[in-house]
Order: structure tokens, then C-alpha cells, then sequence
């Protein structure tokens, strides 16, 4: 039924550097390996053309998280430095005033790092939804 565990989206990677992109990568896929997962790229705007695989929890950084709106109703959706929505868990580092127009060196660093309290906030949300989920 299910292609993989998690499907994370990558964010614009026409924003901040190749390295930030790296390390938040880096700190997603730290979050997710113990589960089968792919990641996507989100150089398009719209994904209609794209096959997103079956997933019990779909990620999305920043601008791949405008994807987790149209996504199976059933899974568990998490935002990070992205959109807010119903169902879809936000996760924002404080210092990170994007989506409000700031984008000063402090705050674009902070979109690129997810805070410590979030981290384990997230790895106990993926887990409980694991848990409780039917293959």
C-alpha cells in the first residue's frame, strides 16, 4: 500500500546557499533514516506532473511545504520553516522571520535550523504516528 514510510520535499534551492541547504538536508535526513524515505526536489511550482509515491508521512522544508495541503488526508504532515495548515504540524525556528519578509542574515540562517526542542518533537511525532499506523 504504502511506497515508503516518508516522503520529504527539499526546499527552494534558489534560496540561501548550497551548504545551508546541505546542513538542513543533512539534519532532515538525520530525523527520518531509521524509515524507508525519498527525498524530492522542489524546483517546480506545481507537482500535478509529478508521481509523488504513497507515504505515511510526507516532510516539507520551506517551499516543499506547500505540498502537504493536497496530500492523502490520512497522513501525518509536517512543515518545517514552511506553511501552516490544517493538519499539518509546524515546526519554526524562532529566529526565522521569512515568510514575513526578513531577510537578514539572522534570519535566513535560523530558516536553515531546526531547534534542538524541535528535533525531538519531531522524531517523537514520526514515532507515534508509526506506532499507531496500519501498514
Amino acid at each position: 500500500m504504502y511506497q515508503y514510510d516518508i516522503v520529504y520535499f527539499k526546499g527552494n534551492p534558489s534560496s540561501g546557499t548550497l551548504l545551508q541547504h546541505k546542513q538542513i538536508n543533512f539534519s532532515i535526513i538525520q530525523i527520518i533514516k531509521p524509515y524507508s524515505y525519498i527525498s524530492i526536489e522542489s524546483k517546480v511550482k506545481n507537482l500535478s506532473n509529478i508521481k509523488i509515491p504513497k507515504a505515511k508521512i510526507y516532510i516539507g522544508f520551506s517551499r516543499g511545504s506547500r505540498y502537504l495541503k493536497k496530500l492523502d488526508k490520512n497522513s501525518l504532515k509536517i512543515s518545517i520553516g514552511g506553511i501552516s495548515g490544517f493538519k499539518i504540524h509546524l515546526f519554526k525556528n524562532n529566529k526565522d522571520n521569512i515568510l514575513l519578509g526578513d531577510i537578514s542574515l539572522s534570519s535566513l540562517s535560523a530558516h536553515f535550523k531546526i531547534e534542538d526542542d524541535d528535533i525531538i518533537k519531531i522524531k517523537s511525532l514520526i514515532k507515534n504516528f508509526m506506532n499507531n499506523i496500519k501498514s
